[in-house]
């Protein structure tokens, strides 16, 4: 009986040093800061920068660790490999997770209105009886203000599916411009005593100067005064 010959493993091309690993991350440094200047020749502060923040951890992380299992017979490539890991690390995720968190506190992420009840938690839902009234507030967040003006200007309807006259729901804002930032708006939502029972809509629009826009709603159940 013969047996094959079992093939014996390739011998180790090379011999890796500290040299070639430190070598390896030095190219992904590098190429992380290629990207990073590109990407502050985008004149845009928020779109596309989210990407280049993550391409470079995403192509230095898997690819290096894919250049290390696969020449793992040719040590220096390999150690070469997981100095791009590093690099994929720091500093690359490590930067591009702060510039990410830096576009949010700059306003890229968009802003925000709340609507809550006189010292409550924002809600997004309310019943109302026809014939009465509720004071609540009006905040808005999430914009910047670091490089922009710190002035807001609000617009607030309620839908009126049938085109009632008068209008089933009525919302009053107490100021509608030169709103701050975090600034508490006092608000009146009315449902008129005649109006139809039913489900309306009240939609806030708020503006920064520039263009920024921002949307919040409130749905308002009607419900008739006899229950």
């Amino acid at each position: 009986m013969t047996y094959a010959a079992v093939p014996e493993p390739a011998e180790p091309q090379g011999r890796a040093t500290p040299v070639h690993f430190l070598f390896g991350y030095l190219v992904g440094v590098a190429f992380y800061l290629l990207v990073r200047t590109l990407g502050h020749l985008n004149p845009n502060v928020c779109q596309g920068q989210t990407l280049v923040a993550l391409i470079v951890p995403l192509l230095l992380g898997p690819g290096g660790l894919g250049l290390a299992a696969s020449q793992w017979n040719r040590p220096p490539r390999a150690i070469f490999g997981l100095g791009l890991v590093v690099a994929s690390l720091f500093p690359a995720l490590f930067f591009g997770a702060r510039d990410i968190a830096g576009l949010r506190n700059f306003g890229c992420a968009g802003g925000y209105v709340v609507i809550s009840p006189v010292g409550g938690k924002g809600f997004s839902e309310m019943t109302l009886t026809a014939g009465t009234s509720t004071p609540l507030r009006l905040r808005v967040g999430g914009f910047d203000v670091k490089t922009r003006p710190d002035r807001f200007t609000v617009a607030v309807q309620a839908t009126n599916p049938l085109n009632e006259t008068p209008a089933p729901v009525k919302v009053t804002v107490a100021q509608e411009t030169n709103l701050r930032l975090g600034q508490e708006v006092p608000m009146t939502v009315s449902a008129d005593p005649s109006g139809p029972t039913q489900q309306y809509t009240v939609n806030v629009n708020v503006t920064q100067e520039g263009g920024r826009t921002a949307t919040g709603s409130l749905t308002v159940n009607v419900e008739d005064r006899s229950r």
